[in-house]
Parts: structure tokens; sequence; C-alpha cells
């Protein structure tokens, strides 16, 4: 009841602040610019469409500072984002839906596509955002428009294609916790019907967390890439466009610190921790940053790929295929006892030496080709058509002594996919969408076991037919009520991880599935000044993959389990006003309650007690488990919104203006582990960002831009985990501060022509 009291006194203060400023404004003569997407394949409005999308222009990312994909989820209240501590441990979700998983075979709920082209790995939702045009969040199972299908949500990032005359920009900027970066893009013609565009960008940043042990600061990441494109216009009917890319990164991110420690903890219940952990384990704390480890866990990743786009007019319709092939190699490695300590040397006596280290490696090639045929625009009858292809294959080794695991997996995913959608136009005022898709898919894997001498293979397949019916109504010109329902479907996998044996080859993870129900208004008022987006949805999954962590003996063992059911339901908001000829408001929120329905036989969370729900599952069995029903998701908070306020100030004789921009975000509580532990919970929390600066008034040649993140400097985790299964059963409660949980300020220069 208090979360939904909380969401309609939100929608009703944005709402009602919005409309009251903009009717004082009403006599200005400036409007809302129309906001064009691609959600549908097409070049639409968004508020001609009936799916829960939210667009993000480039313009934007680079005014309130978001470098990456995983940043978005500043801007998009039903995302959500949670670190772990390497790249493969990291997931996004929509509407409390994702995938964070260890395993190189369970793909991510929510893909993020770039320039139409999949990334098949968690760990590649990482990637830069340089030269974007435009970046799209599609929340909801994506099953009847993309390629690649998705249970959650799409990530579609678009970046700029070939411009119409030479035009260029260069961008550098640096932060006073030591980032350098610099940015550039040339563009233009090289003859009538050929235009390029390259772009390149190279990031230093030192590091912003303290290792105690070496005296320097780690979670540093130096990164740079660069990006081509070449657009060929054969004829007035086809068009070509070739896109190529390389991107490496050196790093040692990431660096868990000890929020709450027992004193009296020893790891593995024998080396006290003042001995292992000398420097910090009298530091633990919500806001302790400081990491104390002689392996500095280095990683490093290549991203090497290419793309070809051809449309083809065929008479009023267009046929565009797409190839795409994609590269992405990672290599790392952990500081698996979080310590300096000699490890080795005291479980050896002294016939091994050295700390408890891991290293990985992993290999992902990814193919994919799809066909799309469009029909012309109409007044009656819409489609698309499209196939689509796709090979991923992923190669993993892992390596770690002591608690001796040496593996070597291949997991590859072949899917074959029809799909198609149909939009039918009874009058103006009323649509029908109705889309579906035949997916196949083929699931392969062969494991290796160094230390057994064993080795496992296996294959298995499966088939879906997702599908989507939606509703659209105009009761005027300028506003859109809809309501969809749509199914969801995310094929099995292989849980491949230590101790993958043929058992686990021959029952994998079963399919994950769902069913949608959205209904929402879109609607523009006050002579295109005032925008709105409402949107109530109810999500049902069936067989949801989740993470799971177990102890076995002395070893915590990750794997992936399907929860019995689960429902996502809330509502999301979105408004834009303008304020006068020169202040934009713009406000985002969502209320979601995403909770488990069914999951009677969960693993009990460590020092759960009886009272607590861990009891025995059958009696005489020794077998404790907990029933998870009623229980929140984790990493899903009930509330979460953002306000952007940008303010331009006219500097009259001058030849440049100013500008201020602030940005402000607030998310609920959550917990992070999903047998709920309430070790691991996050207390709600709220950032400020401001940017203010100057801009060449006439064609924006030149920009400088002063800028601080989380001005108040509030702290807050973007993962917490119960690691007490190493330290004998006592407390150790790690986290993970990402960087923007502390303020750093810097300045930013650009110059174009």
């Amino acid at each position: 009841m208090l979360a939904n009291g909380r969401i309609r006194f939100l929608a009703g203060a944005i709402v009602v602040t919005l409309t009251t400023v903009s009717i004082q404004a009403f006599g200005q003569s400036r409007q809302l610019e129309e906001v064009i997407v691609t959600a549908q394949k097409r070049a639409q409005s968004l508020q001609d469409i009936p799916i829960a999308v939210s667009a993000i222009t480039g313009e934007a990312l680079a005014e309130m500072n978001i470098e990456q994909v995983t940043d978005i989820a500043r801007l998009s209240p039903s995302l959500t984002f949670s670190t772990g501590n390497q790249r493969q441990n990291t997931g996004l979700r929509i509407r409390g839906i994702g995938t964070n998983v260890f395993s190189i075979g369970v793909e991510p709920s929510v893909a993020v596509i770039i320039d139409e082209i999949a990334q098949v790995q968690s760990g590649q939702a990482w990637s830069n955002l340089v030269d974007i045009e435009r970046v799209e969040v599609l929340r909801g199972p994506q099953s009847t428009l993309f390629g690649k299908n998705a249970s959650a949500g799409v990530i579609s990032v678009t970046t700029k294609a070939p411009s119409d005359e030479l035009t260029g920009y260069v961008e550098v900027s640096a932060t006073d916790d030591d980032q350098e970066k610099i940015v550039g893009s040339l563009s233009g013609p090289l003859s009538e019907s050929v235009g390029f565009r390259l772009s390149a960008f190279h990031s230093d940043h030192e590091g912003y967390a303290d290792n105690l042990f070496t005296g320097e600061l780690t979670n540093l990441v130096e990164t740079s890439g660069v990006r081509g494109k070449v657009q060929w216009d054969i004829n007035e009917n086809t068009e070509l466009t070739f896109t190529a890319f390389y991107s490496q990164e050196d790093s040692n991110c990431c660096a868990l610190s000890f929020r709450q420690i027992d004193p009296a903890a020893a790891l593995f219940g024998a080396v006290p921790i003042s001995v292992t952990n000398p420097l910090t384990f009298n530091l633990a704390s919500e806001s302790n940053n400081a990491a104390e480890r002689d392996n500095d866990a280095p990683a490093e990743v290549e991203d090497t790929g290419f793309s070809l786009r051809l449309n083809w007019g065929l008479g009023e319709h267009t046929l565009t295929s797409i190839t795409g092939y994609n590269r992405w190699d990672y290599e790392n490695s952990e500081d698996v006892d979080f310590s300096p300590f000699d490890i080795q040397a005291a479980f050896t006596g002294g016939f091994l030496s050295g700390g408890l280290h891991s290293l990985s490696t992993t290999e992902t090639s990814f193919v994919s080709q799809e066909l799309r045929l469009s029909s012309p625009a109409s007044d009656s009858f819409e489609y698309l058509v499209g196939l689509y292809y796709a090979d991923a294959e992923t190669d993993r080794t892992f390596q770690r002594p002591l608690i001796v695991s040496d593996w070597a997996g291949s997991s590859s995913t072949t899917s074959y996919a029809l799909f198609g959608q149909l939009t039918w136009k009874f009058s103006e005022q009323l649509h029908l969408n109705v889309g579906l898709r035949y997916n196949q898919e083929d699931i392969e894997v062969e494991y290796v076991d160094n230390v057994a001498g064993s080795r496992f293979a296996g294959d298995d397949d499966e088939d879906a037919i997702p599908g989507k019916i939606a509703l659209q109504y105009y009761p005027s010109e300028e506003t859109m009520l809809f309501a969809s329902v749509s199914s969801g479907h995310k094929g099995q996998a292989y849980d491949i991880s230590s101790g993958f044996n043929q058992d686990r080859i021959d029952n994998p993870v079963g399919n994950e599935s769902s069913i949608a129900y959205e209904a929402g208004i879109k609607t523009t008022l006050l002579d295109r000044r005032l925008q709105l987006s409402a949107i109530g949805f109810l999500t049902e999954y069936d067989d949801y993959q989740a993470q799971n962590t177990e102890l076995r003996g002395t070893e915590l063992v990750i794997g992936v389990l399907n929860v019995g059911t689960l429902e996502t339901r809330g509502i999301e908001l979105e408004a834009t006003a303008l304020l006068g000829d020169q202040l934009t408001l713009s406000a985002n929120a969502a209320w979601v309650d995403a909770t488990v329905d069914e999951f009677p036989d969960a693993n009990c969370y460590p020092g759960q007690t009886l009272e607590q729900g861990c009891v025995e599952l059958a009696p005489g069995s020794g077998v404790f488990g907990q029933d998870l029903a009623g229980k929140d998701l984790n990493n899903s908070p009930d509330l979460k919104f953002s306000l952007n306020a940008d303010y331009r100030i006219p500097m009259g004789s001058l030849p440049f203006d100013g500008f201020i921009n602030a940005n402000y975000n607030w998310q609920d509580k959550v917990i992070f582990d999903l047998l709920q532990n309430p070790l691991t919970r996050q207390d709600s929390y709220s950032t400020f960002n401001l940017n203010a600066g100057i801009v060449e008034r006439d064609s924006g040649r030149y920009k400088i831009t002063l800028f601080v993140q989380n001005l108040f400097d509030e702290d807050y985790a973007s993962s917490i985990a119960d690691l007490g299964g190493l330290y004998g059963g006592s407390t150790a409660i790690f986290q993970f501060l990402p960087r923007n949980a502390q303020r750093f300020a810097g300045i930013r220069l650009r110059m174009g022509f």
C-alpha cells in the first residue's frame, strides 16, 4: 500500500507540476520536437507505437555523462544494473527481470543490440557509448520484430550514420579522480554516392578505490576503440552500409570490500581475518571502498566485428539484409581469497606458495544473418516478415589452485527464426497489431575436467512460438491508447561451471516462458509543449532462470536453477515539458512489484534459522530449505525515478549561450540475494548530477562543460554478497561500490566543424 501511495503521489506531482508551469508558458512559441524511433523497424514517432519504449538521444547521453550502456540505468527507471567482481558476473534487469550468472551457456534476459547486431555475453553490455545517434530501451518481452528475441527487454543502440556534408569534432575531458578521455569523429562524402564516418576514442582512468596492500589505486580502466562506416547509395533503390569496429580494454575491476565482517572470522575456518586482512578487517562499513589483495584482478578485453546492411527497394517494398560477425575475447584473473595472505603455503606446509587466485579466458564468436521484408507505409495495412539465423560459440577455460579447479568448456547455440508483424488500420482511430515468431534453438556443450581426467558432451534442441497482439485507439490526433498481450521465451541452457558433469548435460536448465499484459496512454498536450506517457504492466514468468549460490564443503558453488513462477507488475510514467523558451523539464518514474509466486524448495541463506523460515524439507531427510513465495525479486527496487532539467541562458551580444543541466535520481531499497539474506540489503539512495557551460550559438562549433557527478557524495553499493561460507560460517559481507557512488568533477571541451 505504501508503494502504491508513493507512485500515485509521484504521478500526480509530475502531472500537476508540469501542466501548471506549461500553462504559464502557453504563450511561448517553442514546441517539443517529434522523437523518431525504429523500435518497430520503421521510422515512427515515439508517441505512435504501442510499445513501452524510452528513447535517449546521443546529445542527451553526452550532456549527462552517460559513457557506458550500463549507465543508462540512471535514466530509465525500470532498468537496473548489478556489478560482480568480474564482467561475467554482471547483469542488466528490466522490470526486475534479468540474468546475472557465471555460466557462458545462459543467454541474457535483456538483450543489448548495437546497430542491429546482438551481443552474446552479459559482459559485453559494458560497451562504450561513443558517437551515438540514439538509444532505445524497450521494456517487456520482444519476440516479433527483432531478429534476436529477448524475454525481458531490449537495449538497442544506434550509432551515427555518415553525413551529407563534411563534419567532424574532437572532444577531450578530464576529471579530478584521474580520468582523461578523448573522442573524435570525422564524416562526409567520398563521392556523390559514397559517404563515410570514422570515430575513435581513448579513455584512461587511474582508478578510484584503494588497494591498501600495494598502496595503489584499483578499479582502473584504460580503453580505446575505433568504428568506421561506409555507406554506398548504389542507385535510388539500393543502399549498402558496411560497419567495422575494434576496441580493447585493460582493467583491474572490480575490487570487493568488507561491508560487515566478524572480527573472529577465519578464512576456511582456520586463518584469522586479522592475519589475512590486517589492514582492512576493521574498516568494514557501508562506505568502505578499500581492498586488500596481492592479485589486483587484471583483465583484458578485445572486441572486434563488422556488419553489412543492404536496403533494397522492391517496388514499394523494402528488403533488408543484415549480416554480422563479432569476436569477443576476455581474459581475467581473480583474487579468490580476497587477501594478500600466502594461503597456499599455510595449507601445504610450504610445498606451494602464493595466494588463492583463479585465471579464466573466454572467447566468443558470433555470426548472424537477418532478412526482413517491409511493406510500404499505408493507411490500411502494413506488415513486416523476417528470417533470422545466428550461431554463437563460446569457449572458456578456468583454473584455480588449492581448492583445485581446472576445466575447459565450450558452449554453442544455433538459432533459427521466422517472425513477423501485421498492422490493420480499420480506421484512422483504430489499429490492430498482430505478431508471431517461430523460434528453434540447438544447443551443444563440451566439457573437459583436467583434474579428474574426464570429458563430457551433449546436445539438445527445442522450439517455441511466442507472439503478440496489440490494439491502438486514437481518440484525438495527439493521443493514443493501447493495450497488448505478448508472450516471451528464453531457451534452455547448460549451466557450465566447476563440477559440471554428464547429469547436468542430460538435464539442462529448463526454458523460461512468460506472458505480459500492458495498457497505456501516450499523449501530447498544450500545443506540443507537454508530452506524457503512462503504462501499466503485469508479467507472469514460469521456470525463471536464476542464479543460486551454495557452499559444498569448502567450495562456494555458483549455479543456475529454475524458479517455479514469479510475477512483476507496475506503472511507468514519462513526462517532458517546455517551460518557457529556455527550460525543458523531464521526469521518469517506475513502480515495480517483482515477487516470487512459487519457489517452495529454495536453499536457506547462510545462518537462516527456523524462525526465519529455514525448515527441513522432508521429515528425517536432513535437507533444509525455505519457501520464497511472496518474497521480493533481487535487485528490483519498488520505486525509482529521475528528474532532469535543462536550462539555456541567452548571452545577448556574445557569440555563445550558457546552459545548465541538472539530473536527480532516487532509488528505493533493494535486496541483492534472491534467497532474501537480510545482510545483502541496500537502503534507498539518491544522486544529483550537475553540468554547466557555454556553447557557440549559431552552429555549436565549440562547447565547454563543467560537470559534477554525485554532488552530495552519497555512498551506495551496486552489489552485496554474503561470503561467510569462506570464513567458517562467520559473518562476511562484501560489497562493490561503483565509481558513481562517490563525488567527482571534471571539464569537457568540444570543438567541431
